[in-house]
């Protein structure tokens, strides 16, 4: 039997696109000779679509769609995900009752099922709400729906029986979540819907995502796959589609990258998609694809990059065009001269339009590695001075005694707001924001000045990762130096020019690089840490160990000595507390972590927080 595992770009609202080429593939399925053709979690009118999903008349499109859909289903079993809902039925809130759906079709008819609720749809058991996941906020589940219909949850769950070369085969179909069902306990024990689908007759179980990409999720997955196996005692094949493309959430840019994978009986991986972030109808036989295959896996920054590019590109699915141009100031730092080799990369030099905006404190070598990077790129750089217009602004505001701090940022915002944003106006484009994690974490940004744009490439990467991504861009995507070599350090973080905002003097950033970078990753990664727990292995002697980070960099950056190093933990703790109410505006950051600012990393405007331990280990450490 031949199987069309459809890994499909999907665009968010995009219900007419979406259809278009769901038909196109259902055609290319049919030709390929699959008897069954599955696309992911949610095709018809996109995932992360924020509370669109409580406008009823986009639900009710939707829902039509689905005799459109079935209509391609002659000659094919068709599966996809959808939205249902129950006429006349509400949600816990009152409105009416919705569901992530899975659906069937075969001969233009739905399958149907002997359930209690949900006859022709397979609803979602299990409903994310963590991370950037919000399902319960729109959907019921399918505990849910037991539990108000007044039955077990196994009930509910049944097998699609479906007519394949005369012979009846039974498609155990799940969606996305309920593959993680080791996170979900009902009595103390997993609520594992595989296994009730198996011990319901499932001959094939296919799971239909929409599963964003983090670097090492299709490790993870892979571990499901095995969970499965051992939580149930067997295994049936097992397809897993997702899809391809970015969506977004208002304040992160999500990126998909397919992975699409079948897997046989033992739980290895015997059919994968050939690229991620591609549309692919991935065509399995079961007769020619029985042996296992080795999964290829790339390093972090590979995956990154490629993130980054999808992210990127995906700008043009989300502005409904891509004739504009990416306005880029580009200061001579590492990090605008990283996110204008991502973009060109991405999108190509023509699309590039970059700004040098000296003012009297940028140093000749800046100007010139500005320069060199365009160059080397192949891309537009238009050189303005700033010194006259942040002159006048400065004059203007001398009557209440601006500060040397305040007159730094006078200069920042006339880059951002003054000539970068009207530029990007003019041009009709989207200006990038090059702010990097550690900059955003602690506020070393200027509001109105560097935090503003309409995408933040780096956003979600450290700037060890920057310096990584740098290398990356040089040494294996352009195969040249276009981000010069000067803006990148040694393993001990030693530079030729060292980062710098250039607003002042002889002015050098103040994180401690590698060690900042150690706590901003464990500060917003999913299981984050406060802190005390970075007191408590200080006291332990374990920090560099848990930090991940080589011994010498505490003691290169002078943090053996107890009161330096509180100092300046409590230094950063303070601007990471205090920088929330600039996150709070940044633009959209393109998700590379499990803990990335914005609908990840949720904050709320608050004091900074110490715990009772964390003080009373602070004067015991300084002998208080």
């Amino acid at each position: 039997m031949k199987i069309g595992v459809a890994q499909m770009s999907v665009v968010p609202g995009a219900i007419e696109t979406n259809i278009a080429t769901m038909t196109t593939m259902i055609t290319e399925a049919k030709t390929a000779g699959c008897a069954v053709v599955a696309f992911p979690e949610m095709c018809v009118g996109g995932y992360l679509i924020g509370d669109r999903w409580l406008d009823e008349s986009f639900v009710d499109e939707l829902i039509a769609a689905n005799d459109r859909l079935a209509s391609l289903s002659d000659g094919i079993v068709l599966l996809y995900g959808n939205a249902a809902i129950e006429p006349g039925a509400v949600n816990k809130d009152g409105r009416r009752r919705t569901f992530n759906a899975g659906y069937c079709f075969q001969n233009g008819n739905a399958v149907s099922r002997s359930v209690p609720v949900g006859q022709s749809i397979a609803i979602k058991g299990l409903l994310p709400n963590y991370r950037i996941f919000d399902d319960q906020r729109y959907f019921l589940s399918l505990t849910d729906a037991a539990f108000d219909e007044g039955c077990l949850a196994e009930q509910l769950v049944e097998p699609f029986s479906v007519i394949i070369e005369g012979k009846t085969v039974r498609i155990g179909l799940e969606i996305c979540e309920d593959l993680w069902f080791n996170d979900y306990r009902r009595n103390g024990e997993p609520f594992n819907i595989s296994k009730i689908l198996m011990d319901k007759g499932a001959d094939l179980l296919i799971n239909i995502s929409a599963s964003p990409w983090t670097f090492g999720k299709s490790e993870a997955r892979d571990r499901r796959i095995l969970d499965v196996k051992r939580e149930s005692g067997r295994l049936v094949p097992f397809v897993y589609v997702n899809c391809v493309g970015v969506q977004n959430n208002g304040k992160n840019i999500v990126t998909f990258d397919g992975d699409s994978t079948v897997y046989g009986s033992d739980g290895s991986a015997i059919k994968i998609a050939s690229a991620p972030h591609v549309q692919e109808l991935v065509v399995f036989d079961s007769e020619i694809d029985t042996t296992a295959k080795e999964p290829k896996r790339i390093s972090a920054i590979e995956a990154k990059f490629q993130a980054a590019v999808a992210g990127i590109r995906g700008l043009d699915t989300i502005m409904g065009n891509s004739a504009f141009p990416f306005i880029i100031g580009l200061s001579g730092g590492i990090d605008s001269a990283v996110v204008a080799g991502l973009v060109t990369a991405a999108v190509g030099p023509n699309r590039v339009v970059t700004f040098n905006l000296p003012s009297r404190y940028n140093s000749a070598m800046t100007k010139g590695i500005a320069a060199r990077c365009a160059e080397s790129l192949g891309i537009a750089l238009h050189t303005i001075s700033i010194e006259e217009m942040a002159g006048l602004n400065s004059s203007v505001l001398d009557q209440f005694n601006p500060t040397e701090f305040n007159r730094e940022n006078i200069q920042a915002k006339v880059r951002g707001s003054s000539i970068l944003s009207n530029a990007a106006g003019i041009l009709n484009g989207v200006m990038t924001n090059n702010g990097n994690k550690v900059e955003v974490a602690l506020g070393y940004a200027t509001l109105y000045g560097d935090v503003n744009g309409a995408i933040a490439p780096l956003g979600d990467l450290l700037k060890t990762e920057v310096f990584d991504m740098a290398r990356f861009l040089n040494e294996t995507v352009f195969g040249r130096e276009v981000v010069p070599a000067e803006l990148i350090p040694d393993e001990q973080f030693r530079f030729v020019m060292p980062p710098s905002a250039e607003l002042k003097d002889n002015q050098i950033d103040p994180m401690k690089w590698g060690y900042h970078d150690a706590l901003v990753r464990h500060f917003t990664e999913y299981r984050r840490i406060s802190a005390e727990q970075i007191l408590v292995w200080y006291a332990e002697g374990k920090l560099a160990e848990k930090l991940s980070i080589p011994e010498s960099l505490l003691v290169q950056w002078g943090l053996t000595d107890p009161k330096a190093f509180i100092a300046d933990l409590e230094w950063f703790c303070g601007c990471f507390q205090r920088g929330v109410f600039k996150r709070i505006q940044c633009p959209p950051v393109i998700i590379m972590s499990r803990g990335s600012f914005g609908y990840d990393v949720r904050e709320s405007q608050l004091p900074v927080f110490y715990s009772s331990n964390y003080k009373a280990l602070r004067a015991k450490l300084l002998g208080e």
